[in-house]
């Protein structure tokens, strides 16, 4: 549900509250409400969730790439390359490729 009212005026109670509609935000809304049957309430302060993911890549909202070895994708990051290996064993970019298959996006 998206309320664009002020909040008084939309005072339910809700399992989670997620304070940002970007790609994480989204995406955690996403899959909280998919595998449970807690209620998910996101909170943005723009007048549209996802702009800047929209935005990405040019316009043609890049949210992953073809590089699929764990390590060899961590190795773009400096600051956190070994820490990354494990992140992107758990969940990796054909993880990323799969969760966004079969969603209707506009």
């Amino acid at each position: 549900m998206i309320c664009r009212e002020p909040p008084t005026v939309c005072c339910m109670h809700y399992d989670l509250i997620v304070i940002g509609g970007g790609a994480a935000g989204v995406f955690a809304a996403i899959t909280c409400a998919e595998r449970s049957t807690k209620s998910v309430l996101v909170l943005e302060r723009t007048v549209q969730l996802l702009q800047k993911v929209k935005i990405s890549g040019g316009g043609r909202c890049n949210v992953t790439h073809d590089c699929m070895d764990p390590r060899e994708l961590s190795a773009h990051y400096p600051r956190g390359e070994k820490a990354l290996i494990g992140p992107f064993n758990r969940f990796s970019a054909a993880d990323t490729i799969d969760w966004f298959t079969g969603r209707e996006w506009s």
